[in-house]
């Protein structure tokens, strides 16, 4: 990730040759086809003497044209650093998701300074990388993220026993929907309406659920659920559901993305 140390695992050898290649054809693009990152929350950013990199440096904005052609195919992404007590650099990964991936650190004219990682690619020593200064300036391809979505109540999983129970009712799976906003609250409605907050710090959740007004009686699962929710410790978000852990992570609660067919 790109708020992390690279600890990138070896690649294809053809790989380095590829990438060579795909950098000549970057240079003949055009120099008027702007980039728009993919996730909004990535802001412009002043490095190499620019106030808007990714716009301003030709070879960086062809880069970006090159990965949002491939956007589905691969995943990629672009970081600033600082490399060698404070020069600035740019590291580029053509393949984030590959097991034995590597990294290019650029200068800022573009050049290669050393590819790392990979079966044909150097070590991490050969350029002393600051951990603290990348920064993801683009990536082709969407992190999933835990106000994507509406999420209903699916199934509690103790992964001790190896059992799962749906929160039923009447014989019937009872739709429970929670909510995480932006500001950091949250909202849930079903056979109660709560309403609390919450702090994720990477895969890290807690959870406080402050006012629970009940709507109706149900067979005593939704108690369960808020004191799972008010004791969560860890979440794993995708892109169709979330897992929220408690108790040491031995059990979860697991929440799928809320279809708006089913609100009908």
């Amino acid at each position: 990730m790109c708020n992390k140390k690279y600890s990138i695992m070896k690649h294809l050898a053809i790989y380095p040759i590829l990438v060579a290649l795909c950098h000549l054809c970057l240079m003949s693009c055009s120099k008027q086809e702007s980039v728009t990152p993919l996730d909004p929350m990535i802001e412009k950013v002043n490095h190499c003497g620019c106030d808007d990199a990714l716009q301003q440096l030709e070879w960086l904005r062809n880069t970006v044209i090159f990965m949002e052609t491939h956007r589905g195919d691969i995943h990629a992404e672009i970081c600033t650093c600082k490399y060698d007590e404070g020069k600035d650099g740019f590291l580029t990964n053509y393949c984030v998701s590959c097991a034995d991936g590597f990294v290019n650190l650029h200068d800022c004219q573009g050049n290669v300074l050393v590819s790392m990682g990979g079966i044909a690619g150097d070590g991490y020593d050969v350029y002393e990388i600051d951990p603290a200064s990348i920064h993801c300036i683009y990536r082709n391809y969407h992190i999933p993220k835990i106000t994507d979505h509406r999420w209903y109540l699916a199934r509690f999983v103790d992964r001790a026993t190896n059992t799962s129970e749906a929160p039923m009712w009447n014989g019937r799976l009872q739709y429970y929907v929670i909510e995480f906003n932006p500001d950091g609250t949250m909202s849930g409605s079903g056979v109660n309406s709560l309403h609390g907050t919450y702090h994720l710090d990477h895969d890290n959740i807690s959870i406080h659920i402050q006012t629970v007004t009940e709507i109706y009686d149900a067979t005593g699962w939704e108690d369960r659920m808020i004191d799972a929710l008010n004791a969560a410790i860890k979440c794993d978000i995708s892109e169709d559901h979330i897992r929220i852990y408690y108790n040491y992570t031995n059990t979860y609660m697991e929440f799928r993305a809320l279809d708006e067919s089913m609100e009908d």
